[in-house]
């Protein structure tokens, strides 16, 4: 699972481990990926793509009440509209539509 941008209880209380690289996703590690040092790569918008997780947490809150979502997560958005079912519009939830069979059944 995946929990973005920042919401490391989830993994706990899911009792899940985050995707290799990836616990969370704030405005600065989204600047690493356009710059990374000694060569090791860490960019959501690559990994994402190649290596989609069943269930994706997304908190749209805004980081420090200046960084909005879609200027840092603009890809991320972009895989859960087209690859994930919101599963209610007061959730965060976003299962992989593989995963998601009909309405209200998960897979």
């Amino acid at each position: 699972m995946l929990s973005i941008p920042y919401n490391p209880d989830i993994y706990i209380l899911a009792n899940r481990l985050p995707i290799k690289k990836y616990h969370a996703y704030l405005p600065w590690e989204a600047d690493y990926a356009s710059h990374p040092w000694h060569h090791y790569e860490r960019d959501l918008c690559k990994d994402l793509p190649k290596n989609k997780p069943p269930l994706i947490y997304y908190d749209p809150s805004i980081i420090w009440g200046k960084y909005m979502p879609d200027q840092f997560l603009s890809c991320v958005l972009i895989v859960l509209k087209n690859d994930y079912t919101h599963i209610a519009t007061d959730s965060y939830i976003y299962v992989r539509n593989d995963r998601y069979r009909e309405k209200g059944k998960i897979n």
